[in-house]
């Protein structure tokens, strides 16, 4: 069976890479235990997850490394081996980044890289020619002063935030954005109803959906984040969702 095994081929590295972007966002509290305290089953299927794409990936090493963590996450209840698992999954990430085709790869950026959060997230909002719809539930001034003026000039910028956790930096923020660019850099600022949001999402041109796996206001400060895009199919649906969420939020 082993020697079947190795016969395989690696996994295609862009399917090898949405699988691995859907996982991202789809972690869970690996801490987390039930009433008996046994891991949950929604824990021990990601897990499955993770160990098959990393299997495909012929990741041997990650391989050997997530079976010892996950093995010690059972053992200890959740106490023990999701930082080990969390690392994992960030290295298989990035090499199938960098094996994709440079059109599908996103972004991953170390725990405390701020220029590397900067240069990722600005490479995206520098592609739109028309329009970008940015949101954050928990969206503050930061994301204009530090990111938004990578946007060419005339680019419409719609920034959505939720209406529970929306920052008070952010509104002011958007003042001084529109007295000093006017109609070059034109902004609209919208608010969705209280923890109607769930996603950091950038879209650009109506075409493109971009996922974040943070905040704006704190990418990548005290953990690793990923920028990632999404799949023709996904992007479709986000698209339309959250177009919808914001033709019906109302202004700041």
């Amino acid at each position: 069976m082993a020697d079947v095994l190795r016969g395989i081929a690696p996994m295609d590295p862009t399917e090898a890479l949405r699988r691995l972007q859907v996982l991202v966002q789809s972690e869970p509290d690996l801490r987390a235990v039930q009433d008996d305290y046994s891991v949950p089953p929604e824990t021990l299927k990601w897990l499955g997850q993770l160990h098959a794409v990393t299997s495909q990936m012929k990741r041997a090493a990650d391989e050997i490394s997530l079976r010892a963590a996950s093995d010690r996450l059972m053992r200890s209840r959740g106490r023990d081996g999701s930082g080990e698992i969390r690392a994992v999954l960030y290295r298989v990430l990035a090499a199938a980044e960098l094996s994709a085709p440079a059109s599908e790869q996103g972004a991953f950026i170390a725990a405390g890289n701020e220029l590397d959060a900067y240069a990722a997230i600005s490479k995206v909002l520098a592609s739109a020619k028309q329009e970008l719809l940015i949101v954050d539930p928990y969206m503050d001034g930061k994301a204009l002063t530090d990111f938004m003026a990578s946007a060419a000039e005339g680019v419409l910028l719609r920034v959505l935030a939720d209406e529970a956790s929306v920052k008070p930096t952010l509104a002011p923020a958007a003042e001084k954005w529109k007295a000093q660019f006017g109609t070059a850099r034109p902004l609209e600022v919208r608010v969705a109803p209280a923890r109607s949001l769930h996603d950091r999402l950038i879209v650009v041109d109506e075409g493109e959906a971009w996922s974040l796996t943070q905040s704006f206001k704190d990418f990548a400060n005290r953990a690793p984040g990923a920028v990632m895009k999404a799949d023709a199919e996904t992007a479709v649906l986000k698209i339309a969702a959250y177009m919808d969420f914001w033709n019906n939020a109302g202004p700041l």
